[in-house]
């Protein structure tokens, strides 16, 4: 597997999108019950395939992550060759309220170090992205990355 089988509860969101991708490999739903019953490995290197085909599709949409802790916030603009990086750190703002990360940012308190950065993926972008989401980034949308981009 390249990522994470996906779990039951995510199996049961998406059946209808696993029927479809056993119909498009030839496999209809006796055949399927067949090979559960009589080839269980072979039924789990389908269930893996299918949640590789779903991670790897949702991590080629994914544009922003971001990280945050009550010290460290860090959010990151995920583009096709480089991952840029904006990291705020604080001992007097607690970075996991984001409204008040935005009282901070629009007050301009003191006590916020803000840097950035940018770097290339050392592997493949959506192998790094998710191994990223693994140790406790989530997706987000760009606001947050645009109001402190906006500041530097």
């Amino acid at each position: 597997m390249k990522y994470r089988r996906l779990t039951i509860d995510e199996l049961k969101e998406l059946e209808q999108e696993f029927i479809q991708f056993l119909i498009s490999n030839g496999i209809e739903s006796n055949d399927w019950e067949k090979i559960k019953k009589d080839t269980p490995k072979e039924a789990d290197i389908l269930v893996d395939t299918f949640s590789d085909v779903v991670q790897q599709k949702v991590l080629e949409g994914v544009r922003y992550l971001e990280y945050r802790a009550k010290n460290e916030a860090r959010y990151f603009e995920c583009n096709a060759e480089e991952i840029k990086l904006i990291a705020l750190t604080s001992r007097d703002v607690d970075l996991l309220d984001v409204a008040a990360i935005k009282r901070a940012v629009h007050n301009s308190v003191s006590g916020i170090e803000i840097y950035s950065g940018v770097k290339k993926y050392a592997k493949q972008r959506e192998l790094e992205l998710f191994n990223m989401i693994q140790s406790g980034c989530e997706i987000t949308d760009e606001k947050l990355f645009l109001l402190l981009h906006n500041m530097l």
